[in-house]
């Protein structure tokens, strides 16, 4: 008997949010300069970090989209979470250790998209653990 697992079509904000991820992250790898108070607040190494995770995360979310077969689909867009996840919590956590206090509405905004990514994760992870008990992983 097949189990069946819903994990429902890809909300637009989802959606939205790795379209974006992918194409910020790109422009910044290809050379676009980010807002110059934002290279004034953060080190290099964490803004690399962050464009190269926005990029990586998005592509790979927006192509666990495309997958017909469930459970790659789902191994796809828990990866993506994982990235969708550390990317905003290592921005906000460099724009807290500003002291900036302008810094504060940008942090807040990163840490719920943090938040946000590691519960649609988890909602991954428990929709592969139930195709897992079901053995249909492909």
């Amino acid at each position: 008997m097949a189990t069946i697992v819903v994990t429902g079509r890809h909300r637009p904000h989802e959606v939205m949010f790795l379209v974006l991820a992918a194409l910020a992250g790109a422009l910044f790898v290809a050379g676009a300069k980010p807002p110059t108070s934002l290279e004034r607040l953060v080190a290099p190494w964490v803004l690399w970090t962050w464009y190269l995770l926005l990029l990586g995360s998005g592509v790979i979310g927006l192509v666990s989209i495309a997958l017909p077969d469930a459970y790659r689909a789902l191994v796809l867009e828990l990866a993506a979470m994982h990235g969708q996840t550390a990317a905003p919590v290592l921005y906000g956590l460099a724009l807290l250790s500003t002291g900036s206090g302008a810094a504060g509405f940008a942090a807040s905004f990163c840490l719920a998209w943090a938040v946000a990514s590691a519960w649609r994760g988890w909602q991954v992870w428990q929709g592969m653990r139930a195709l897992r008990q079901a053995g249909d992983t492909g």
